[in-house]
């Protein structure tokens, strides 16, 4: 993680299950995942979650792919890589992480870094 700074820790290890709503390469070498949290998970979003998510939790696997910006590059993934099997949109999973409020973005609710990702079945 590049920033480390901007993410307020609130519970280092919290599972949640939700369904992929969406999942989106980026450039810092993560993946941003749009999770729609199962009823009982709901109050774990906040304001920012529901103005700038749909109301959807972002789940972030860290060091993922291929760095294209620059500062990522030379500090975030520096001999590390992360391999975890990220379902389809649609899937319904449990998502293990560190809960954290990420304050770059008016404090949205994440679990960032993704530890694991496991496909529930139906």
């Amino acid at each position: 993680m590049y920033h480390p700074q901007r993410l307020q820790i609130i519970d280092s290890c919290k599972s949640v299950l939700g369904t992929i709503e969406s999942k989106k390469s980026e450039p810092d070498g993560d993946y941003h995942i749009k999770l729609k949290l199962d009823p009982q998970f709901s109050n774990l979003i906040n304001s920012a979650n529901v103005d700038g998510q749909h109301g959807d939790m972002v789940v972030e696997p860290i060091c993922q792919h291929a760095i294209t910006e620059s500062i990522a590059a030379a500090v975030a993934c520096s001999n590390f890589h992360q391999n975890i099997n990220i379902s389809a949109v649609g899937s319904h999973v449990n998502v293990t992480g560190s809960y954290v409020l990420d304050k770059e973005y008016n404090g949205w609710a994440e679990i960032h870094p993704v530890t694991r990702i496991v496909k529930m079945l139906m």
